[in-house]
């Protein structure tokens, strides 16, 4: 009997318009054979299934959804939501109260992944390289000139919960700062500003599949703008990913090794993708951030990563739904 699997969509974040398309692929390459495949689109109290032009609520009780036709009651979620509730835990923990699996990684994880200056302070503790860097609440704290006095331009302001680069500052002069603060807080009450660290921006994926950890091809991000921001992470046009990364087998190495080493520590489950810049000047691996729900459209660098591996899209579904449902049974 085929299992029911609800892919959960959209959010309450600038990264909706991607995670709706994530779902809409997810939703169509997931095996038929295997699953039953419902899109449920998420934006802030309204959750829905929809099926020639008709909207079907979903009950919040006990996330079931009830057709013209049939009540589905779901084996498992497949969470497709970037940025908020899917991404920073509040999903993962809804699920879990439920003890419906879920291919992400859980509410805990979740939450401390999507607060870039508390991983990256848990990250440094473990040994591992992170940009010098302040954090602040939307308070009139962000005073320009004491950020100049701690850090040294270049700088980047970001939000400190958000990802796809939506927000987030390039700053190269005194004068733009104050600018790219309030950018960043209209997109959360909190911002992390980080020195710029010049070099190579490599990427690597993991994975786990019923205890058995896999890694992906390290891949290099080239971006034709200043930095590889929102519109360049979505207009093929603007920025080149080179798979495998051009780098030596020494590097390598320490990127997959760093990338399984975290994975584990942050006790990650489904697929992540960590983000580094590799200095060339001091020749040190700086980690930048977790992706714990990364992008899964056929452009987006994991598939990518994947096919590098012979792994099909649908494959990879396949797997991260089976070990969503196998860690459940386990627990």
């Amino acid at each position: 009997m085929k299992k029911k699997i609800a892919i959960v969509a959209g959010g309450d974040s600038g990264e909706y318009g991607i995670s709706i398309k994530s779902g809409c692929v997810v939703s169509s390459t997931i095996d038929p054979e295997k699953y039953d495949a419902f899109l449920i689109q998420v934006k802030g109290k309204d959750w829905f299934f929809e099926v020639d032009g008709k909207r079907f609520a979903i009950d919040k009780n006990n996330f079931s959804l009830t057709t013209d036709s049939e009540t589905v009651h779901f084996d498992a979620v497949f969470c497709a939501i970037h940025g908020t509730p899917g991404e920073n835990g509040k999903l993962p923990a809804y699920f879990e109260m439920l003890n419906i699996p879920c291919t992400s990684s859980d509410s805990i994880t979740s939450a401390l992944t999507f607060n870039k200056n508390f991983c990256n302070r848990v990250v440094a503790s473990w040994g591992v390289n992170v940009a010098n860097s302040l954090q602040f609440y939307n308070d009139g704290s962000a005073k320009p000139e004491n950020i100049l006095a701690s850090l040294k331009l270049p700088l980047f302001v970001k939000p400190n919960c958000g990802g796809s680069s939506v927000g987030m500052s390039k700053v190269n002069k005194p004068e733009e700062l104050d600018e790219a603060i309030k950018i960043a807080f209209r997109e959360d009450t909190q911002i992390l500003i980080e020195e710029f660290v010049p070099g190579r921006e490599l990427t690597c994926g993991v994975m786990q599949h019923q205890n058995k950890m896999i890694v992906f091809p390290v891949v290099e991000v080239i971006s034709k703008k200043e930095f590889f921001d929102y519109e360049a992470k979505y207009n093929p046009a603007l920025s080149q990913e080179i798979i495998p990364a051009p780098i030596t087998t020494n590097l390598e190495i320490k990127i997959k090794e760093t990338s399984a080493f975290l994975y584990k520590k942050l006790n990650c489950k489904g697929v992540v993708r960590f983000d580094y810049i590799y200095s060339d000047k001091s020749r040190k691996l700086f980690f930048l951030e977790v992706n714990t729900v990364p992008g899964l459209t056929r452009e987006s660098i994991v598939p990518k990563m994947a096919r590098e591996m012979g792994i099909t899209l649908q494959e990879l579904f396949t797997m991260l739904i089976e070990d969503a449902i196998w860690r459940k049974e386990g627990d």
